[in-house]
């Protein structure tokens, strides 16, 4: 199988070659090779030059491809019947003595690709030196050379020692080199021949000088992780894009190494490089990003709070509601993430605000709410939460002025375990608890009859819980809420628990600060992607179910997510309310409206003619923020063709951040920096390239005119500017995270919290059995160390 091999790491600088380098000046310390040197067989060597300007790079190309697709190694077997492989390579990549080179780094580069062609990792060995520390010799070697036991860990008990294996078996394969004085390092002496097969076919891809993690494959991890996708599907999604895993140039190994580099080169910085860039965020935007912190006295971060000027726009339009619970298992430190949610224009989470706190505890929420609200300027009109008692305190006593609501969705999630498996599994009982508890259309009398009614019915007067739901029932039950606006959130489903399942779509557990806020960037970057399609469509004409201009008007004027809340009640209006009375009483008609969807449920509606002025008993509006089919029912019967605008609420109308937030439609330039810009720019360029590619396909000519242009670009670009290739690994991680600080952390990483699910836990029969369980003594020495009398060291003495 033929291997793809990059033909710009060759070493672009001329070697220089004399026949009398050994006469260079030097120390005295090197007379002691200079037997060596005598002993060198005096060939004029044809003078090679890789660089030179008289060969085309064409030439150097074929003879390139010839060699990989030629170089098979010469076997021949020792008076003694070992074998020994001499490799057959292209003269312009095989060394000599003699030959010099600039630096040690060139020759190095010179014979690493010697052996990639041949088929063999190198690696730098010994050196020698004189007294005065002075090099007199550098020995290049085979990979596989030395011992192989050298390194090996040596245990009393051959049991314990791990299952690994070794590569060395002592090739005699290197080379030696030598400082040339003026002239740089000269080849003094060269050894061929391996004691090993050579790399042959497919597996020339594991050879490390064929691997090469390049800043491409750095930037697709980093982009994979952004995306919650970790190093190993990665690796097999960069197969997927090269055609093989051959091609890709780098192992699963490679790319796992390079993630983890990541994390260690962030190390005891995290806290101070996310500050940072809070810091960088906030002078880029003038101010308009606003990040709180605070530490504990020894220096370590406790909280975190952030939020930018399209999260406070779209506060100012859709912040009437907030939910907010926390989750955990976000990041490396166990902090917990609370983000501050609410409801768009299109029915769908946006995102105010989010925060990492150290400890669910009440004074982390109150600092939490306190920089909410310092960074929004008013505190909602209602929050939503989960039963968290540290959340209701702080709520209470920092946010008096918000109506605090428990979220329907956590407490039913609940009673399952609270009632037992039994009651759970009864369909009957379920269906009547639920009946009674997401009635909206109930009154608070009927509520509490209908519970119990159902309490009585199956005896659930000692149930603590349940007696404690009903006493908060204030605080959960719709039937208590008829007056409050609450924008949709409070019913089955959790805006809070749908937004958390949302951002654990792009973090693990394992992430840093730095990798947690930027996997956060990422899923906003989706959240408000998807809002800019919502209005994209909702500039779109729908289909009308009705000939009525009152849909008509409600296309005109709601997105169209609610268009089509609205469209339901005005079709069920049409056809499934009656009016069987009306009376009319000074300037106001009052109607009885029949619903045949709640089984004639019977509602009073009213209508102001004189500014159309409704009024429902259902109180529709006040819970979801639009007009009901009652409504809509009398407004047709007192000839009203538009939806009176005092019922158009500015929060579901087309452009409700644009038109009703005093910051207007606020936008963070994704492609502003010059870093940026830069990216921008290699993503076009990659799919401009793309296009080529697509263009030339199975046309053979084509491909080599692509890549002919390649390669002249290939040489104009690395001539100029090589400086990329010397970028130590130490640095890689730097492209991503920042330049890490050379002095001491002025923040402290936050410490490993405790919360949730940390602590005591249930624990089944069996793993209680398998902890308790007697461990077996061996029978031989009596010892509990993992082995029995088969294995038992003290036996095979």
């Amino acid at each position: 199988m033929t291997v793809s091999h990059d033909t710009s790491r060759i070493p672009v600088q001329p070697h220089l070659e004399s026949s009398d380098s050994e006469h260079s000046n030097s120390d005295s310390g090197e007379d002691i090779f200079a037997e060596e040197i005598t002993n060198f067989e005096d060939e004029d060597l044809e003078d090679i030059d890789i660089a030179d300007k008289t060969t085309s790079r064409e030439a150097f190309l074929k003879a390139t491809t010839a060699c990989l697709n030629s170089c098979e190694a010469t076997c021949f077997v020792s008076p003694n019947g070992s074998k020994f492989w001499t490799p057959n390579c292209d003269k312009v990549f095989k060394p000599h003595t003699n030959q010099h080179f600039p630096t040690l780094e060139d020759a190095f580069s010179f014979y690493r690709e010697y052996g990639r062609h041949c088929g063999f990792d190198v690696r730098k060995s010994t050196e020698r030196t004189n007294s005065r520390g002075k090099l007199l010799a550098k020995y290049f070697q085979c990979s596989r050379g030395g011992n192989p036991d050298a390194n090996k860990a040596k245990t009393v008990d051959s049991s314990q020692n791990r299952r690994t294996t070794s590569s060395r078996c002592f090739c005699p394969a290197q080379i030696i080199m030598k400082p040339a004085g003026q002239r740089g390092i000269v080849v003094m002496s060269i050894v061929e021949e391996h004691n090993h097969a050579l790399i042959e076919g497919q597996e020339r891809m594991f050879l490390r000088c064929n691997r090469k993690l390049s800043l491409a494959h750095q930037n697709f991890i980093m982009d994979c992780a952004r995306a919650n996708i970790g190093p190993t599907k990665a690796y097999t999604l960069a197969k997927e894009m090269v055609g093989s895993y051959e091609n890709i140039g780098a192992t699963k190994n490679d790319f796992k190494n390079f993630s983890r580099d990541v994390k260690l080169r962030i190390g005891e910085h995290d806290a101070d490089l996310i500050l940072g860039k809070f810091k960088v965020h906030r002078e880029k935007s003038k101010g308009a990003f606003y990040y709180s912190y605070k530490v504990d006295r020894e220096g370590h971060l406790t909280g975190l709070f952030w939020t930018d000027v399209i999260a406070q726009a779209n506060y100012e339009v859709f912040g009437d509601i907030v939910s907010f619970d926390p989750t955990f298992r976000t990041n490396r430190y166990n902090m917990v993430f609370v983000p501050f949610t609410g409801v768009n224009n299109h029915w769908k989470n946006v995102t105010f605000a989010a925060g990492l706190i150290a400890k669910e505890n009440y004074k982390n929420f109150k600092w939490l709410i306190l920089s909410f609200k310092e960074a929004m300027g008013r505190v909602p009109y209602c929050v939503i939460t989960d039963q968290c008692p540290a959340i209701k305190k702080a709520l209470r006593l920092h946010w008096d002025v918000a109506k605090h609501r428990l979220c329907m969705w956590h407490i039913m999630n609940k009673l399952p375990a609270k009632i037992g498996p039994t009651l759970s599994s009864d369909k009957k009982f379920m269906n009547k608890l639920k009946a009674t508890v997401y009635s909206e259309h109930s009154t608070p009398a009927q509520f509490e009859e209908s519970w119990k009614d159902v309490i009585a019915e199956y005896k659930l007067e000692g149930n603590k819980w349940l007696a404690k739901m009903f006493r908060d029932r204030r605080q959960w039950i719709p039937a208590y809420f008829g007056d409050v606006e609450m924008a949709g959130l409070l019913r089955t489903t959790s805006r809070s628990e749908s937004s958390n399942s949302f951002f654990q779509h792009f973090h693990e557990s394992g992430d840093t600060l730095v990798e947690f806020y930027s996997s956060f960037e990422s899923a906003m970057d989706k959240q408000r992607l998807s809002t800019t399609d919502d209005d994209k469509k909702s500039r779109e004409t729908p289909r009308m179910e009705t000939t009525m201009p009152i849909e008509k008007d409600a296309a005109d004027v709601y997105t169209l997510s609610i268009y089509y809340l609205v469209r339901d009640e005005i079709t069920s209006a049409c056809f499934h309310t009656s009016m069987p009375e009306m009376h009319i009483e000074n300037d106001t008609r009052h109607f009885t409206c029949v619903d045949d969807m709640l089984k004639g449920k019977v509602f009073k509606v009213s209508i102001r003619l004189s500014d159309n002025t409704v009024d429902c008993s259902c109180k529709c509006f006040f819970r979801k923020g639009y007009l009901c089919r009652h409504s809509f029912a009398a407004l047709k019967q007192c000839g009203v063709h538009s939806i009176p605008r005092q019922y158009v609420k500015a929060r579901w109308t087309k452009d409700a951040v644009r038109n009703h937030s005093s910051l207007g439609r606020p936008s963070t330039d994704v492609n502003s920096g010059t870093g940026q810009n830069i990216k921008l720019k290699r993503t076009r360029a990659c799919f401009e390239f793309q296009t080529f590619m697509d263009y030339a396909w199975d046309d053979e000519e084509k491909i080599d005119k692509l890549m002919a242009a390649l390669q002249d670009i290939n040489s104009s670009i690395f001539s100029k500017d090589c400086s990329h290739e010397n970028i130590g690994d130490a640095h890689r991680a730097d492209k991503f995270v920042g330049p890490i600080p050379l002095e001491e952390p002025s923040t402290l990483n936050p410490l490993s919290s405790r919360n949730k699910g940390c602590g005591s836990r249930l624990k089944s029969s069996m793993e209680i059995s398998m902890k308790t369980k007697k461990m077996r003594t061996c029978g031989i020495c009596h010892k509990i160390d993992g082995h029995n009398a088969r294995t038992c060291p003290v036996a095979k003495k």
